[in-house]
């Protein structure tokens, strides 16, 4: 099966001038992602091939939540189930071999860092709603990725990856052990990792998985990528979002440059959505939060660097995945050195937004 006769599984969709079969519509590649195949279907549709990481449930979980989201006001991709009412499609081999699924397209552009600094207060008042959109909602997830940002784990993985015999000889081994090594005692310093009340989030909130208007400036038109909801803390939420949109360096860029004035805005905006319900517990994480996801990111790049299987890489800029990994991996334990010495900043900066909303 080619990727024009999967679509024949899925009914006739509206581009914008009637119905016409899903395989006749015109497909380009979409990119940015590091995980999932993504493509363009017309104007108005998506199609997707999901990492090998996301099994086919993951479609259930997704489709059982979107309606809450919209609900709440949140612009989020639907599903299109196919012709038998499935949520999406498992092709067993061939080229197109994997699981698919088509989506409605949620207008706006994907951008891979903020415009502006005061993107940030836009972009936390969207993902608040989220949150807020989802509040009382029960989910047993059919689809989970158990430990997905248990540190402790990530951080023995990559250590386990230097010492494994398997990887003695390659290439990059005593560069990525320099890396695990520094990261494994500033996690030592960092602190306890609080316990917090669990929540539905998104799990993975970088700044391209908000979509944004192309006319009105700093408007967040859409959340997308929402195989990695879970329920988790909004530390280890907060915290990934805060070091992707506050980084304006890429993050394979060895030399970070972390804005304060994004961290503060991005609090601002979140803060005043989510004050009738977010505990001061969780508003007391979020300082050291990004910090830890530093560290835990450095430790996922340092352990892939070794066994080159998971991230996607741009064989353009780097020989190899190895490569790309390790330079993320350094860039990610840049960042937390600089997120150590901040930490006083930060805290500053939380503790100003929340007394901004009660004053």
């Amino acid at each position: 099966m080619d990727v024009r006769d999967l679509l024949r599984v899925f009914p006739d969709l509206d581009d914008g001038s009637g119905l016409v079969p899903a395989a006749d519509l015109p497909m380009s590649v979409l990119s940015g992602g590091l995980i999932n195949e993504t493509w363009a279907l017309g104007q108005r549709h998506v199609l997707q091939r999901l990492h090998r990481i996301f099994r086919p449930d993951v479609n259930r979980d997704i489709a059982a939540l979107v309606p809450h989201l919209l609900s709440g006001g949140v612009p989020v991709p639907s599903l299109i189930p196919t012709r038998a009412g499935e949520p999406g499609i498992v092709v067993e081999d061939g080229p197109a071999a994997g699981t698919w699924r088509l989506m409605t397209r949620v207008p706006g552009v994907g951008r891979p860092r903020l415009a502006a600094a005061r993107d940030a207060e836009a972009a936390g008042r969207m993902v608040a709603r989220f949150h807020t959109a989802l509040i009382g909602v029960r989910h047993t997830f059919a689809f989970t990725r158990p430990g997905v940002h248990d540190t402790v784990a990530h951080i023995a993985k990559a250590v386990r990856a230097c010492d494994d015999p398997a990887f003695a000889s390659h290439p990059l081994r005593d560069d990525v052990l320099t890396v695990v090594s520094e990261l494994d005692v500033r996690f030592g310093r960092w602190g306890a990792i609080p316990r917090l009340p669990t929540r539905l989030i998104h799990g993975d909130l970088k700044v391209s998985n908000l979509l944004w208007s192309e006319t009105a400036p700093a408007e967040v038109t859409g959340v997308v990528d929402l195989d990695t909801m879970a329920n988790d803390g909004l530390d280890v939420e907060l915290g990934d979002a805060l070091r992707s949109w506050c980084n304006v360096a890429a993050e394979d860029e060895l030399v970070p440059r972390f804005s304060l004035d994004v961290h503060a805005l991005a609090l601002r905006g979140y803060l005043s959505v989510a004050a009738p319900w977010i505990t001061s517990p969780e508003v007391g994480a979020l300082a050291a939060a990004t910090e830890r996801i530093a560290l835990e990111l450095a430790a996922r790049f340092a352990a892939d660097a070794l066994q080159e299987s998971y991230f996607g890489w741009d064989p353009e800029r780097y020989p190899s995945r190895g490569a790309h990994n390790l330079a993320r991996a350094r860039g990610q334990l840049s960042l937390a050195r600089v997120l150590a010495d901040h930490r006083p900043v930060l805290e500053r900066n939380v503790t100003d937004a929340s007394r901004a909303l009660a004053g």
